[in-house]
């Protein structure tokens, strides 16, 4: 069913391309700004969007590659990502978190990592990640280049292992930042078994190579804080400190009907641990799972017992100060069985 969803979105998304027409904020195809023109070569790295008072984002996965713009070329590129930003706009988001290194790879054309097959299959021949760049900045959206630093995921490196050094995965970042304007660097929860002082460090050496170019850098570790802490994700640490992240993102992709007797409160037990934990301060955004809206479990009640997760997750996130939320993903944001949730997501942000 899933496949078969994908490929109705990509038919509609392409026809829409080819025939200029559009559709509703499901499909995702509306027409774009005047602000949207031609590539810059080198844009600058200055530009950026106004800081939000509220971040609220969705996270834009290789998944999510695969399924609106692999295979694309540059006029269908360009069409699709422009109705991917004013989907997020009509949603009351205001920035998209973009896979550009999934399997020690790139979205963009790279002197450290391959093209990645993944996500562009191949040379496009174009810069992709110009044009996100600068399509979602013409939409008031900021822009967040989310890498997998290690390429690791589902306990073994993907792609060429030998590329995934902490040399590489700085002169990566680097490269980014001088070449995009991106408004940061965002990592994901897979860390390799390397152990705490390894992830710090490099931790660290990206939070101060974010700032030297002006740009945030964050982490979304999964939800289970004794799964992070066994991984070598230091999080006590991150969060009791400064200079190692400017927020967090933990993803608590929970209901709060958890159990098979629906009667555990996991996310918010989940959320009281996390912001207990925050001992510097430190911006928490959470993630929520955008993904799981209707899922029939025996574990977890909520996500087919209600249609009110979502908002009422955002409005207890609020409550207990986080300054904002991530929703995972945009497929799963855009889908008719997700209509309802968003509904109330768009209610609380007008």
């Amino acid at each position: 069913m899933r496949k078969l969803f994908r490929t109705l979105i990509t038919f509609v998304l392409t026809a829409a391309v080819l025939m200029g027409t559009s559709t509703d904020v499901y499909a995702a195809v509306k027409t774009g700004p005047d602000a949207v023109k031609s590539v810059k070569d080198k844009p600058s790295p200055t530009t950026a969007v106004t800081e939000p008072a509220e971040f609220r984002a969705v996270w834009f996965s290789f998944k999510d590659w695969q399924t609106f713009l692999k295979g694309k070329n540059e006029k269908e590129f360009r069409v699709i990502f422009s109705a991917v930003c004013q989907s997020s706009v009509d949603n009351g988001l205001n920035a998209i978190i973009v896979h550009v290194r999934s399997h020690n790879d790139a979205a963009y054309p790279s002197n450290v990592y391959p093209w990645s097959d993944e996500m562009t299959g191949g040379n496009p021949g174009y810069d992709p990640l110009a044009i996100i760049t600068e399509t979602a900045h013409a939409y008031g959206l900021q822009i967040h280049a989310w890498i997998n630093p290690y390429g690791f995921r589902n306990g073994e490196y993907c792609g060429d292992a030998t590329l995934a050094t902490k040399e590489n995965i700085l002169a990566g970042i680097r490269e980014i930042l001088e070449k995009y304007p991106v408004d940061g660097i965002h990592f994901d929860d897979y860390f390799p078994p390397l152990g705490a002082a390894t992830h710090n460090a490099l931790l660290k050496d990206v939070y101060t190579l974010s700032h030297s170019y002006g740009k945030v850098f964050g982490v979304s570790p999964q939800g289970n804080i004794e799964n992070n802490i066994a991984a070598g994700a230091d999080i006590s640490t991150w969060l009791s400190a400064k200079g190692y992240i400017d927020y967090i993102c933990p993803q608590l992709y929970w209901s709060n009907n958890y159990s098979k007797a629906g009667n555990v409160t996991m996310y918010s037990d989940r959320l009281a641990r996390w912001t207990a934990l925050n001992k510097a301060d430190i911006p928490m955004y959470i993630g929520l799972a955008a993904y799981r809206v209707g899922e029939v479990s025996k574990t977890d009640l909520g996500w087919s017992l209600r249609s009110d997760n979502l908002s009422s997750q955002i409005t207890e996130l609020r409550r207990a100060g986080c300054e904002g939320y991530i929703l995972y993903n945009y497929t799963a944001m855009i889908s008719p069985a997700c209509a309802a949730e968003m509904q109330g997501v768009r209610n609380l942000n007008k």
